[in-house]
């Protein structure tokens, strides 16, 4: 599905995003939204590299594009649908990172961890996928 989010669904997302769940988490939003990225994507898992992109337009969370690839690390370029905010909070963005670092750990069959920032008015999310750290525990 290609088509962009409607803007009164988007409001609807950032509100709870926004301002219900760093109200209920306080500092520990950040982290509690990395994990619930994470719970998603075992929820909602991909099969292959090529259908996260085409997930993450259908979740409205805007276009995500492989930038670099450089041995185990990813970096990804995300453009949000746009917001009714000028600012996010601190770690918004944590939720897509934990997502696609879940994703890519059952891809890829070992652990992988991801973080978010914002760089020039751009979200860039990196993943880092441990090969010598297997899913199974085992070398």
């Amino acid at each position: 599905m290609d088509s962009v989010p409607n803007p009164s669904s988007t409001f609807g997302i950032e509100l709870i995003r926004d301002y219900v769940l760093t109200d209920l988490l306080g500092t520990d939003y950040r982290h509690v939204i990395y994990w619930a990225g994470k719970r998603l994507a075992r929820e909602f898992p991909v099969f292959s590299a090529e259908e996260v992109a085409p997930f993450f337009r259908e979740a409205g969370w805007g276009q995500l594009e492989l930038k670099k690839q450089k041995g185990t690390s990813l970096t990804f370029i995300l453009m949000p649908p746009e917001s009714t905010r000028s600012e996010h909070p601190v770690g918004y963005f944590q939720l897509e990172a934990g997502f696609l670092a879940e994703q890519f750990s059952k891809i890829n069959g070992c652990v992988a961890e991801g973080y978010a920032e914002s760089i020039k008015n751009q979200v860039h999310i990196t993943i880092e996928i441990d090969p010598k750290d297997p899913l199974d525990g085992s070398l």
